[in-house]
């Protein structure tokens, strides 16, 4: 049976001081496959995600397992690489699904002037582990839409932007971090009843922020990311794209069966 989540609902994180290097960027990127100048000197948003993780950790709180299910980036203004910033967040809900239990929070990011530069909502599933008793039933991500509504997958007028096949050796390397083995070790994998190592979900966040930046839209941005299924380390994904006139709104990626990993929706910039 899976234990309750240890800290409460409208617990607060220790505010904390976040600067990510410039080298972590280009590594990281370089791992997904991307090149690392697409964002030029400003920092790719995906990697506030990992001081979230180190705050979600506090109190040795275990992500081992835990799948992401939602993220929803709000920027109000630019960040550069390598600048201070600040960081603050809390717990915004946690409530049972199908298969487990669903953890959401909300993290604000501030430069040095206390000047509000974005604003991050995380979800993620603690999925059940797999058992003799229910013969493996209880893994995967099922429930999770339960909790949060996603677009709906069977969306027309979407193109092609790119395919791409994962390469587990990067897929690995991209977390060798170890704060959750469900990315880089094959039975932690299976253990949560899954075929193989699924990609981490900050991965498909990367895509679709390179893509935005091919519109020029970095800068100011509302991005909300349903996470639907995993991709697997070794999958060729395919991303596509829905653009109304010259405003990119939708994306969505999809895995080797044609299905949605992930889909996107792009909300008017804010302060617009």
């Amino acid at each position: 049976m899976l234990e309750p989540y240890p800290l409460p609902v409208g617990h607060v994180y220790q505010p904390r001081p976040v600067s990510i290097d410039r080298d972590i960027q280009i590594a990281k990127l370089t791992a997904s496959g991307i090149d690392p100048g697409v964002h030029g000197d400003r920092l790719d948003l995906t990697f506030l995600g990992l001081p979230i993780l180190d705050a979600l950790t506090e109190r040795d709180v275990p992500l081992q397992g835990q799948v992401h299910v939602y993220q929803r980036f709000i920027q109000h203004a630019p960040i550069m690489l390598d600048g201070e910033l600040n960081m603050r967040g809390e717990i915004t809900a946690i409530e049972k699904v199908a298969k487990g239990e669903v953890v959401r929070w909300a993290f604000d990011f501030t430069d040095r002037t206390g000047r509000h530069l974005v604003t991050i909502d995380r979800a993620g599933l603690r999925p059940q582990a797999r058992t003799a008793e229910d013969g493996g039933k209880n893994g995967g991500r099922g429930g999770a839409t339960d909790f949060l509504a996603p677009p709906e997958e069977d969306q027309p007028g979407f193109e092609i932007l790119w395919q791409r096949t994962l390469v587990p050796d990067d897929v690995a390397r991209y977390s060798s971090d170890g704060r959750n083995k469900i990315h880089s070790e094959p039975e932690i994998a299976r253990q949560f009843g899954f075929r193989a190592p699924i990609a981490a979900g900050l991965i498909g966040v990367h895509y679709y922020l390179e893509a935005m930046a091919g519109y020029g839209a970095t800068d100011k941005l509302d991005l909300e990311i349903w996470f639907k299924r995993p991709m697997f380390w070794d999958e060729t994904l395919t991303l596509r794209r829905h653009v109304d006139g010259s405003r990119l709104t939708a994306m969505r990626i999809e895995n080797q069966a044609g299905k949605p990993a992930s889909l996107a929706r792009i909300n008017p910039s804010p302060d617009v």
